[in-house]
Order: structure tokens, then sequence, then C-alpha cells
């Protein structure tokens, strides 16, 4: 079943509130009294590290009853101080403290909640030395080594930085070597079972929101043909579920005369009243194609370069 959680959003770092996603399934609250958060579920508590200290004792109560999903921590100082301001808190680092300088990484995070999405969206990623190291958007972490899947072996050395996070999420990308990769990708490497299952969520999810475009478009009483730079097959085969990318999506955003961001807020809430059972949903041939939830900006702590639009997608098969 695609839960879709109730989410508690816990405000200390005033900064970040113009950046939360707004959905009918997230509360947002500032510091809450301690002896509620029995009744919160699912917290994430936004915060700076010059003020830790403030959320401290939340921090400590919702980690102990086992309601704390992340803490996200704004690098208002060099993130060099972080020990020493973790202890002067009486803060231990948690699992699922993130630590950013964009708003665009919990927004990202919060919105793969919003979707039912957590385990099958990207956070972040890092390169340590023959592993690249990824948080996945429930904040759980996969290990991957280089040498282990063929397309990361044709990744030149002084390249494996070089990479970006898609906007949604969903994969990672190479784009001197145009290597795409997502989450199934690398479970099929960890866990082959979770193959088929993960292209089945991933069809169905682009099913969700092919609908989704659809309904939008009929509100504003569009035709297909009416969004100009897309051919109306193209968009037949978008609102049937094929995915797509960013720049597909601007020309939406543009032909319902709307900016991009307010287009995918208007989307995703179309797709938050939809509830949906994967579980049930088996396909022995899933044909492979973009992921596209709702976009929530792109945070890399390495090096960004241009991404391409017309590339190759590397399919999970050609990754074992």
């Amino acid at each position: 079943m695609l839960n879709k959680p109730e989410i508690t959003v816990i405000i200390e770092d005033k900064e970040s509130y113009n950046f939360l996603p707004e959905s009918q399934s997230v509360q947002i609250l500032s510091l809450p009294d301690l002896k509620n958060i029995d009744s919160l579920k699912n917290i994430f508590i936004c915060t700076s590290l010059t003020s830790l200290k403030a959320v401290s004792d939340i921090v400590r109560t919702a980690n102990d009853k086992h309601h704390l999903r992340g803490l996200f921590v704004r690098a208002d100082i060099d993130s060099i101080c972080l020990p020493q301001l973790f202890k002067r808190a009486n803060l231990r680092t948690l699992r699922n403290t993130l630590v950013y300088r964009d708003f665009t990484l919990p927004t990202r995070v919060i919105n793969a909640w919003i979707w039912g999405a957590q385990e099958h969206l990207i956070a972040t990623a890092l390169v340590i030395g023959e592993s690249l190291l990824i948080s996945r958007c429930d904040l759980d972490e996969l290990e991957i080594p280089f040498a282990s899947m063929p397309a990361l072996q044709r990744i030149p050395l002084e390249e494996r930085e070089n990479f970006i996070i898609a906007e949604d999420g969903s994969y990672i990308h190479w784009p001197v070597v145009d290597i795409h990769l997502d989450i199934a990708a690398f479970l099929s490497v960890i866990e082959p079972a979770t193959k088929q299952k993960f292209a089945a969520i991933k069809l169905k999810h682009d099913r969700i929101i092919g609908q989704a475009i659809a309904s939008l478009r009929k509100q504003h009483q569009l035709r297909q043909s009416d969004i100009i730079g897309v051919s109306e097959r193209q968009v037949r085969r978008i609102e049937q579920g094929e995915g797509t990318k960013v720049e597909t999506l601007n020309l939406f955003a543009q032909a319902h005369k709307m900016e991009l961001k307010d287009y995918l807020d208007a989307v995703a809430q179309l797709i938050d009243n939809t509830s949906v059972d994967l579980d049930s949903f088996t396909h022995p041939n899933i044909p492979e194609i973009d992921n596209l939830f709702k976009l929530m900006g792109t945070e890399n702590p390495v090096e960004v370069i241009e991404k391409k639009v017309n590339s190759e997608y590397i399919s999970r098969e050609e990754c074992n």
C-alpha cells in the first residue's frame, strides 16, 4: 500500500517556512509543548546550527518515542563546528540528521513523504573512496561500491563526483558518460529480488502523475494540442503514465499560464487525494521509464555541472 502518512513539521528556523511544500497531510507547528509530542507522528524538525540548543528537548523526546523522522539542520555557520554545537545542545548526532545549505533538500525529503515515496527517492549522495554513499528520502543509507555495477565502472575516476541528482530525486546522472541510475538500480545490486517490485512501483507512480496532469489540463479547459512545444502524441503518452522531464513540465506550466512551482503544487494537490494500493500491482515486463514525483530542487554536496536533456536512461538490466 502506498501510505501517505500524516506529517508534522516543527519549525524553529523561520527562514525554512516559505520553502515547505503545501499539503493536506502536513501540519506545520512552532515549538510545541513536550507533552503533545505523543500525539504527533512522523515528525520533522527544521532548525539551524546556531539554534540546535533551542530544539534539543523536542529532538530528544521525539527520538525517544520513535516519532522523529528527520532533523534538518541549516548550516548558517561553518559546519566544521557541528560536533561542538551538538555537544552544546546536549545532543548526539542522529542517523536521521541532514545538514544543508539549500532549502531544496528538506523540501525534497518532506515531499517524498507526502507522496509515500520516501523509500524510492534520493535525498543526497556522496562519493567516499571507492563507494557511492546514498541517502534515500527515508534517510536510510545505501553504500554501493563502484566496482559492483558495470554502469558505475564506466565512470572515470576523475568524473565520479561530477554528478547531478534529479530535481525530483528519482535518479543520479553523470553527464560526461551520460549514465542515469535510480534507487531500484542500486537495490537490484544489493537485493536482486526487489527489481521487479520497484519497476512496478515506478510504473504505478508515473500513471498517477499522468492522471493528475490530465485532470489539471482539463480543469483549465486545454486540449492536448494546446501544450506548445510538446507534440499531442507526447502529451497523450505522458498523461497515460510514460513519465517526463523537468523541461517538458515547464512547457506544461507555461501552457497553463503558471509558474513551474505553482503548476507542480497544483499537480501535487490532485495526487494528494489519491489512495493507491501498490503491493497488489505486478507486471512481468515493466518498461524502463523516468519516474517523476513532485519536483523538489537539487541539493548536491559535490560539483554540479550542466544537465543534458536528451540522454540515455540506463536500464536496470544493463546495471547487473
